[in-house]
């Protein structure tokens, strides 16, 4: 019973540790996230009022909160302005509020996981119209026409072996068409994009009931074998595969866990609605140019989807409509104007694409120069009298004096004299500290201190006790966080 009472003891321990140290790492993060977040939506208000404006150029722009969020180390941040707002930090940390704000966090998380759980569960219930290793059928070459339109001028092919492999479901709620995963892909389609290829088919979906139409499908009456894309479909499906071919579901995921990471801060909502806005004008823009469909008949698709019937709302994934938003659907249809004109559109969005990724590279490359190690032994000597008062610390002559070897002290007794008897100490002990560890500037722990006896330089006492909770919380400092 003793043994479990030291384990929950020692848990506790690390846990709070871990919470106060989190804790402000979370808030230097947050802070110069901040800092990137007002310029980012002050630039995007003023861009709102300009036409021409670019799906790509905003959806680009939100991805340099990433290395605002691994500045938790960087000296960027460890400057004379911020001192103040670290030791505020560090006193929040110690309270209540460091606990809360990663119960909070971790419930998130677990919601989130949850929905992810919950959306894989609907999606094994649908009918698969289309997958890799699935039968070939008359709807299967639009899907490949359509594949053949969005990778068009890709040198590489590595677009089109992503999307080769992309599972096409039909959903029969007339909602919305999404997509999602990273590594297995997928795509959700209503069956309004859907239209029968022979009469026979065109014959059964007249004759079906509309108010059994789940219950016989999943008997087998009722299949989607054969049926080919409408034109509307076709667009439709093109916009998803956009998505998937701009990596729009693996930011849309870093972003969620952006979201969670900082889960206190209002503007990241405000910043994750802005971006999937800005991310399916950038879809919208694709369309145009790959489909051939003019702006008056996307509009038009547009509003049709929107009075439709309203879907769940998936996690993790792009949709094409995420809800009822009028304000959103007004902007992503004035963003039409004059982009079917614009034939060079894919040397705009060769040129941001690759402009962001230096931008982002550049970042992430500062960041990780500037930033401190992931622990430091400090070579600091300090000595303290028997009342635990320092009188010394990391002075010339105590350098002198005293060696660290292997974790242990090694005390050169004349010169370890001549210090003592300039600072004029007495007593039979004085007690010397040296490799404490520092995570950050302000934040560390650890280390040892010796007990040294002034008759004998040689009988040393040391205070840390090796036991394994000792080194289980000393790896912890130094590798966990």
């Amino acid at each position: 019973m003793m043994r479990i009472h030291e384990w929950l003891d020692l848990f506790w321990r690390f846990g709070t540790f871990c919470c106060q140290y989190g804790f402000s790492k979370c808030m230097r993060t947050a802070t110069c996230g901040l800092l990137v977040m007002l310029p980012l939506l002050a630039w995007h208000c003023c861009r709102r009022g300009k036409n021409g404006r670019s799906g790509d150029l905003g959806f680009y722009s939100w991805l340099l909160l990433f290395p605002a969020a691994l500045t938790g180390m960087s000296r960027l941040f460890y400057q004379r302005w911020s001192i103040r707002l670290q030791n505020g930090f560090n006193v929040l940390g110690l309270t209540w509020i460091s606990r809360a704000y990663f119960a909070v966090m971790l419930a998130l998380a677990g919601w989130w996981m949850v929905r992810k759980k919950i959306l894989s569960r609907r999606l094994q219930k649908l009918p698969c119209w289309y997958s890799l290793n699935g039968t070939f059928h008359k709807g299967t070459e639009d899907w490949r026409d359509c594949v053949r339109r969005v990778t068009g001028g890709d040198r590489w092919k590595l677009a089109r072996w992503y999307l080769g492999r992309v599972r096409v479901y039909i959903s029969g709620d007339g909602g919305s068409p999404f997509c999602g995963g990273i590594f297995r892909p997928y795509i959700v389609m209503p069956d309004l994009c859907l239209e029968p290829a022979t009469e026979e088919q065109i014959c059964q979906r007249a004759w079906q009931p509309q108010d059994c139409g789940e219950r016989n499908r999943h008997e087998g009456q009722f299949c989607y074998k054969d049926w080919r894309l409408t034109e509307q479909g076709k667009v439709l499906l093109c916009h998803e595969l956009l998505h998937l071919k701009s990596g729009h579901i693996l930011w849309i995921n870093l972003f969620a866990l952006l979201r969670i990471y900082w889960w206190f801060n209002p503007l990241i909502y405000l910043c994750e609605m802005l971006l999937q806005q800005d991310m399916e004008k950038a879809c919208d823009e694709g369309c145009l140019y790959y489909t051939g469909v003019s702006e008056r008949e996307y509009g038009r698709l547009l509003l049709a989807m929107a009075a439709g019937q309203e879907t769940m709302r998936p996690a993790g994934a792009a949709t094409f409509l995420k809800d009822r938003d009028y304000h959103s659907l007004k902007s992503r249809i004035s963003n039409l104007r004059g982009k079917c004109q614009r034939q060079q559109y894919p040397s705009i969005h060769k040129r941001l694409g690759l402009g962001c990724a230096a931008a982002l590279a550049l970042g992430v490359l500062t960041v990780g120069i500037t930033s401190y190690p992931r622990y430091t032994r400090l070579p600091d000597l300090t000595l303290y009298d028997e009342n635990l008062c320092m009188v010394c610390n990391n002075s010339p002559q105590l350098r002198a004096a005293v060696q660290v070897v292997d974790g242990y002290l090694r005390i050169d007794g004349e010169r370890m004299e001549e210090c003592l008897k300039d600072l004029e100490l007495q007593g039979e002990y004085v007690y010397l500290s040296y490799d404490i560890i520092m995570k950050v500037p302000g934040a560390g722990g650890g280390g040892n201190v010796g007990m040294i006896a002034l008759e004998d330089y040689e009988d040393i006492f040391y205070l840390r006790a090796e036991t394994w909770e000792n080194d289980f919380m000393e790896f912890c400092l130094k590798y966990l966080l």
